[in-house]
C-alpha cells in the first residue's frame, strides 16, 4: 500500500513536468551569448528580438543574463532573423535562422557587439517610472521620484504614500497600526519597525513594497502587514559606484557604494554616516484623581535631540556557473541618539492652591552597535522560474541606554533624581529554504522551510540622587537580570495559477513556537516573584489572492490572509521600571499574542500616462493588546500591556496619477477608514469609534528636460487610541532636482515643513487621570545634496544581498 502511494505521489509530481517535456519536442529553442567587442566581456540586460523573415513579424524577445546568455523558447518552425541592440552599443542583425524539426536546437554562438560613440553623444534615452506601481499584493514606491524626501530617511519617503501615516518624531503606523515587519531585501530587521525605517538613508534605496496582505511564504509577524526595503545595487560591468552627500541647516550625511563586476565574480562595499540635531519646545498639563482630590502638574520649556548612525558593509556574489550563485556578505552599524529637555514645572493640589515651581533636567539616550551576516545559495533549473534558494542570516548587537531624570527647586538646589539603565546583548539567526517550481502554462508551485532562533539578556538598574549632593547611589530594588529564548519554526506550500483574465493565489503556513521569558535576578519591586513563563504553541496562517482583468486596462484583485503580532521581551517583565519622574511601567507574563484576519478589495485602472487605484479593507484583531495607563502614586502614571478586547478597521485608500500637462504630473492620494475598539479592563471600558481620514497631493513640474520642481502636501485629520485623540496635522515640502554633467551630478535643494506647521498635540484620559500634551519642533528646515555616480552606475533590479542597516534600536521578540 505504501508503494502504490508513493508511485501515486511520484505521478502527480511528474504530470507539470511532462507538459514542458512535450512543449521542448515540439518547438525550437535559439541559444546564444553577447560580449562587448572591444574587451570581449559578456553583456548583461541586452534586447534580443526575433522576426519572421518573410513578413518581419515580431514572434518574441528576451534580455541576456549576467553571464551574455540568452535563451528563445517555443519557437515554431522557421526561417527568422534576430535584432540584438543595447545602449551605446551598435545594432546587430543575425539572418537566416532557420528551425527545422530535424534541428529544433539552434546556437548562434558568441555575438560581439561594437560601441558606437555617436550614438552616445547624440541620444539620451530616460526612463519614466511611476511614483508608485501596484502589483498583486503590493504597491512599490520608486524612491527616486519622491525628491522632497531623499535627504532623509525611509520615513521621509513613505510620508507620503496612500495607507501610512508619520508623525512629528518618526513613528510610523501601516493603515492606523504601528504594528507591522520590516524587511530590507525579504530579510526581517531585528530593530523595531519605526527604528529600523529612520536608520536606512532614502539615497541608498531603490524602492519600498507595502505589502498588506502577505502570502504564506512571509513570516505572518505584524498586525497590518509588511514593509519591505529594496537597496541600490549596480549592473554596470568593470568598477563603478555613486556619492551621495548632504548638508542641512540640522544635518550632514554621506554615503557611497562601490562595485567591481567581474566575468564571475561581483565585489561591493557600501557605507553611511549621519549626524543630525533637532530643536523645539513642548507644554503640556496632568491632573490625577483620587477621590475628593486633584492633584495637578503642568510644564513648558524646550526639547532638543541629537543622533547619529554608520554603518559599514561588503560583500560578493560569486556565480558559480549559469544556474548557481552564492552571496555572501558582513556588516558593521552602530547608532547613538540623546534626547534633552529643560522645562518649569509647576505642582498644584487642592489642598495648597498655590503651585511649588521646580525645574525638570531631562536626559535619554539609546546607543547600540552590531554586526549581521548573510549568505545565500540560490540554484535555478533548466525550466524558467524554476529554482531552490538556500538563506542563513545573522544579526546581533549590544544596546545600551540610560533614563535620566533629575528635579531642582526654583534656586537650583536637587530635591531628587532618577536615572534608569538597561543594556544587554541580542541576537537572531535565521535560516531558510525556498522552491519555486512552475507547473503547466501559466502556474506555480511555492514550498519552503524556515527557522527562527531570538534570544536577548537584559540587565536593567536604577539610581538615586542624594537630594542636595548630587551623588548617584545605587537602588537594589531596581536591580534585575531577564533572559528571553524564542524559536520558531514553519513550513509553508502556495500554489498559484493564471489564465487569460483570472489569476489566483492560495496558501497555508504552519508554525511552531517555543518560548521562555525568565527573570534570573531581580529586585524587591518584582510583582510577583522569580517567573520563568514558557509556551509552547502551534499556529495556522492561510493566505489567498485573486485577480480578474476586465476591459480597458481594468483589474480587480482581492486577498485574505491570517496574522499575528506576537509580545516582545519587555512586554513579560515582572518588575517596575522607572521611565521618569512621572512614569513608571511594567510587564505582563500572561499576555497573549494578538491574532488579525485581514480582507482587501482592490480596483485598478491603467491609462496611458495615468492610473486610478481603489482598495478597500477590512480587519479584526484578537486579543487587541494595549497600554493601559492608570495612576501609580499621586502626579504619577504607571503602563502595562493588556489584553483588552478587539479591534476593527474598515477604510478605503485612493489614488490618481495623472498628467495634467506634458510638462506637469500630479500624485492625489488619500485614505478614508473607521476605527473601533471593543474592550474592557477591570472596570474601565476601552469601546472607541471614529472616523479619520488624510490626503496627499504632489506635483512635480518639469522645468526642463534636466531641472524638476516638486511639492508635497499632507493632512492628517483626528486620530484616536483606546486611551486618548490626536489633533490634526498638516505640513508641505518643496524640492528642487537639477542634473550635471551629462547626468552623472545631480543636485537637490529641499525645504521642508515650509510653513512649520508639522506639530503634535494630543489628549489622553484613562483611569483616574487626564493630559494633554503639545510639541513643536522647530522648522523649516533646509538641506542640500549632492549625487554623483561614475563609471555609468545603473542600479540592479535584479534581487541582492541584503543590506540591513543596523544603525537602530531593536528589540526582539
Amino acid at each position: 500500500m505504501c508503494r502504490v502511494f508513493i508511485c501515486i505521489l511520484a505521478m502527480l509530481w511528474c504530470i507539470p513536468s511532462t507538459g514542458f517535456a512535450e512543449a521542448e519536442i515540439n518547438s525550437g529553442v535559439v541559444r546564444g551569448t553577447v560580449v562587448a567587442a572591444h574587451r570581449m566581456v559578456a553583456l548583461e540586460y541586452v534586447t534580443v528580438a526575433i522576426y519572421h523573415s518573410a513578413d518581419h513579424t515580431l514572434l518574441g524577445g528576451t534580455v541576456t543574463k549576467a553571464d551574455g546568455k540568452f535563451k528563445l523558447e517555443g519557437l515554431p518552425p522557421g526561417v527568422y532573423y534576430l535584432d540584438i541592440s543595447f545602449i551605446g552599443y551598435s545594432t546587430k542583425r543575425i539572418n537566416d535562422v532557420v528551425i527545422e524539426r530535424k534541428n529544433l536546437q539552434i546556437d548562434i554562438g558568441l555575438i560581439t557587439l561594437g560601441e558606437n560613440s555617436e550614438s552616445l553623444e547624440e541620444v539620451e534615452v530616460v526612463a519614466e517610472r511611476a511614483a508608485i506601481e501596484f502589483q498583486l499584493d503590493k504597491k512599490v514606491v520608486n524612491v527616486s521620484k519622491h525628491y522632497t524626501s531623499i535627504s532623509g530617511s525611509a520615513v521621509n519617503v513613505l510620508e507620503n504614500v496612500p495607507s501610512i501615516v508619520v508623525d512629528i518624531e518618526g513613528n510610523v503606523s501601516l493603515r492606523g497600526s504601528t504594528s507591522f515587519s520590516v524587511l530590507v531585501n525579504g530579510v526581517p530587521s531585528i530593530l523595531e519597525p519605526s527604528e529600523a525605517l529612520q536608520q536606512i538613508p532614502a539615497s541608498t534605496i531603490e524602492n519600498i513594497e507595502i505589502i498588506t496582505n502577505p502570502s504564506a511564504k512571509y513570516n505572518p509577524d505584524g498586525t497590518s502587514g509588511i514593509i519591505n526595503i529594496i537597496t541600490k545595487k549596480n549592473s554596470s560591468s568593470g568598477l563603478s559606484g555613486v556619492y551621495n552627500l548632504k548638508a542641512g541647516t540640522n544635518n550632514a550625511a554621506g554615503d557611497f557604494l562601490f562595485n567591481l563586476k567581474r566575468k564571475k565574480m561581483t565585489y561591493f562595499i557600501s557605507g553611511d554616516y549621519y549626524l543630525g540635531e533637532y530643536s523645539g519646545e513642548k507644554n503640556g498639563y496632568r491632573n490625577t484623581f483620587s477621590g475628593d482630590s486633584v492633584f495637578s502638574i503642568e510644564h513648558d520649556g524646550d526639547i532638543r535631540n541629537k543622533f547619529d548612525r554608520y554603518n559599514i558593509k561588503g560583500g560578493l556574489e560569486f556565480r558559480i556557473d549559469t544556474l548557481k550563485t552564492m552571496n555572501i556578505d558582513v556588516g558593521y552599524g552602530g547608532r547613538n541618539k540623546w534626547d534633552y529637555a529643560d522645562l518649569d514645572y509647576s505642582e498644584y493640589n487642592n489642598y495648597h492652591l498655590t503651585p511649588t515651581p521646580y525645574i525638570s533636567d531631562e536626559d535619554v539616550y539609546r546607543g547600540n552597535e552590531g554586526i549581521s551576516v548573510n549568505a545565500f545559495y540560490t540554484h535555478q533549473f533548466d525550466t524558467k522560474g524554476h529554482e531552490m534558494r538556500a538563506t542563513f542570516t545573522y544579526r546581533q548587537r549590544e544596546s545600551d541606554e540610560y533614563s535620566k531624570n533629575v528635579l531642582r527647586d526654583i534656586d537650583g538646589t536637587i530635591t531628587e533624581g532618577k536615572k534608569s539603565t538597561e543594556e544587554g546583548p541580542m541576537g537572531r539567526l535565521e535560516t531558510k529554504l525556498d522552491y519555486t517550481r512552475p507547473t503547466g502554462k501559466h502556474g506555480k508551485i511555492e514550498a519552503g522551510y524556515q527557522s527562527t532562533f531570538n534570544n536577548s539578556d537584559d540587565e536593567t538598574g536604577q539610581s538615586d540622587i542624594l537630594a542636595g549632593s548630587g551623588l548617584w547611589v545605587d537602588n537594589p530594588l531596581y536591580d534585575n537580570h531577564v533572559e528571553f529564548r524564542q524559536n520558531i519554526h514553519a513550513l509553508y506550500f502556495i500554489y498559484g495559477n493564471q489564465t487569460s483574465k483570472f489569476g489566483y493565489q492560495i496558501g497555508l503556513r504552519g508554525e511552531y513556537t517555543n518560548r521562555t521569558v525568565e527573570a534570573l535576578r531581580t529586585g524587591s519591586n518584582t510583582l510577583v516573584g522569580d517567573i520563568k513563563a514558557t509556551i509552547d504553541r502551534y499556529d495556522y496562517f492561510p493566505s489567498a489572492h485573486l485577480s480578474y482583468k476586465l476591459p480597458a486596462n481594468q483589474e480587480l484583485m482581492a486577498s485574505y490572509s491570517r496574522r499575528i503580532e506576537r509580545a516582545q521581551s519587555y512586554h513579560f517583565e515582572p518588575f517596575y521600571t522607572w521611565v521618569d519622574a512621572y512614569n513608571i511601567r511594567h510587564g505582563n507574563s500572561s499576555l497573549l499574542p494578538e491574532y488579525i484576519d485581514s480582507y482587501e478589495l482592490n480596483y485598478l485602472k491603467k491609462m496611458e500616462n495615468s492610473y486610478f487605484s481603489l482598495e478597500t479593507y477590512y480587519s479584526m484583531t484578537h486579543n487587541k493588546v494595549e497600554w493601559v495607563r492608570s495612576i501609580y502614586e499621586d502626579n504619577i502614571i504607571q503602563r502595562f500591556p493588556e489584553n483588552v478586547g478587539k479591534d476593527y478597521y474598515l477604510g478605503v485608500d485612493a489614488s490618481y496619477s495623472f498628467d495634467v500637462v506634458k510638462w506637469w504630473r500630479m500624485d492625489l492620494s488619500g485614505s478614508l477608514y473607521n476605527y473601533r475598539v471593543k474592550g474592557q479592563w477591570e472596570d474601565y471600558s476601552f469601546d472607541e469609534d471614529r472616523l479619520t481620514w488624510n490626503y496627499r497631493v504632489n506635483q512635480t513640474v518639469k522645468l526642463n528636460s534636466l531641472t524638476q520642481l516638486q511639492g508635497n502636501w499632507r493632512y492628517y485629520s483626528k486620530r484616536i487610541t483606546s486611551q486618548g485623540i490626536y489633533q490634526p496635522v498638516y505640513t508641505f515640502d518643496i524640492a528642487v532636482r537639477k542634473e550635471f554633467m551629462k547626468r552623472k551630478l545631480t543636485g537637490i535643494v529641499e525645504l521642508r515643513d515650509v510653513f512649520s506647521s508639522n506639530n503634535r498635540e494630543n489628549t489622553n484620559d484613562g483611569i483616574g487621570f487626564k493630559d494633554h500634551y503639545f510639541q513643536k519642533i522647530h522648522t523649516p528646515v533646509l538641506t542640500f545634496v549632492l549625487t554623483y555616480r561614475f563609471n555609468n552606475y545603473k542600479p540592479d533590479k535584479r534581487k541582492g544581498t541584503v543590506d540591513d542597516s543596523l544603525g537602530g534600536d531593536e528589540s526582539m521578540e
